[in-house]
């Protein structure tokens, strides 16, 4: 099943629990379609956990949506306690089908895959949002593709002028993958997420355990807001992990930042000798808050410790945060 849209972690931290295991062995792909994105965007536009969308593209989408198309399907992206739709909804297969292409398969739906996909939705306990589909499946099939559409309408000139950055977000996966360096990107793709003891953790009003096993991990940059986050773990050949597009600095810069970005690579450059937290935020001008989020996500990634000596804790790299710097402090192919 796919969530809609994940909603903040609570007080206690919930999250969805992927299970990758050994990261050279997993089958990682970057997916390019506007999909989960368009997902994410009317999630926030009806009212659904919030996913950092500017406030004017919100108002856009809401002005597109028909007011059937709005009653249809605010139930259940704004549900308080569950938002999941069966996989038959979103339909992200091979070859990176067109929105339009997307749409037609959602329009076109043997209403059986519906109410089949519906059945194991709620393990027999359905949630009363989804009451307007089983009743007119075929028509609530009609105004769930219409408000996909009024959002794509919507964001089409967006995620056109997005192509730069979604074209660099594909470089900057394929060189964690091909430097080994997979979890260090994994530790920094939202802010909401967090990688640790080769497991993906996102997300979820509902947690759950899921491993990937054989099939493919699909990332799945979103252009909505800088707090997006949809997935869909339930697939049998692949999973697809949505997250926040990084916003690339596109200076001239090393393979380094590219895969970590611009401030954990300067942490984790900056520690050429153990340093205090204070000083290592003065020297790379940035508040202590923000570092200690970052320093634990290099921590996390077994790129940098923390040792205390004395009365003061001190930060240093590991020996594989020596390596990876080593590895990655060169110029990145055309820059």
């Amino acid at each position: 099943m796919s969530r809609g849209a994940a909603e903040p972690p609570t007080d206690h931290g919930a999250h969805t629990e992927l299970v990758l295991g050994p990261l050279r062995d997993v089958r990682v792909h970057v997916g390019s379609t506007p999909m989960p994105t368009l997902l994410s965007l009317l999630a926030n536009a009806l009212g659904g956990p919030d996913q950092g969308v500017r406030s004017e593209l919100t108002r856009s989408v809401r002005g597109l949506l028909s007011t059937p198309a709005a009653r249809a399907i605010a139930p259940i992206l704004a549900d308080p306690t569950h938002t999941t739709l069966p996989d038959c909804l979103t339909p992200i297969g091979p070859g990176q089908p067109s929105v339009e292409e997307q749409l037609s398969s959602i329009r076109d739906l043997p209403v059986a895959d519906l109410e089949r996909g519906l059945d194991g939705l709620g393990n027999g306990h359905l949630s009363p949002a989804w009451q307007t589909a089983v009743a007119t499946p075929r028509r609530w099939l009609e105004l769930y593709a219409d408000a996909l559409a009024a959002a794509w309408q919507a964001f089409a000139p967006i995620w056109q002028r997005s192509a730069h950055l979604r074209a660099r977000e594909t470089e900057r996966v394929g060189v964690a993958v091909v430097t080994d360096t997979l979890d260090a990107l994994l530790t920094s793709i939202s802010a909401r997420s967090h990688f640790a003891a080769e497991s993906l953790y996102l997300p979820d009003r509902n947690p759950y355990r899921v491993a990937l096993a054989d099939r493919r991990l699909i990332l799945m940059p979103l252009v909505s807001g800088a707090t997006a986050s949809v997935f869909n773990l339930d697939e049998p050949e692949q999973v697809w992990v949505g997250y926040p597009l990084p916003t690339i600095d596109h200076s001239p810069a090393d393979a380094l930042h590219l895969v970590l970005g611009q401030l954990r690579g300067a942490i984790l450059r900056a520690l050429t000798q153990p340093t205090t937290m204070g000083r290592l935020a003065r020297q790379i001008d940035t508040r202590p808050s923000t570092l200690t989020y970052s320093c634990r996500q290099l921590e996390n990634a077994d790129l940098v410790t923390r040792q205390r000596i004395g009365r003061e804790v001190y930060i240093l790299r590991t020996a594989r945060g020596d390596a990876l710097v080593d590895l990655l402090s060169r110029p990145v192919a055309g820059q």
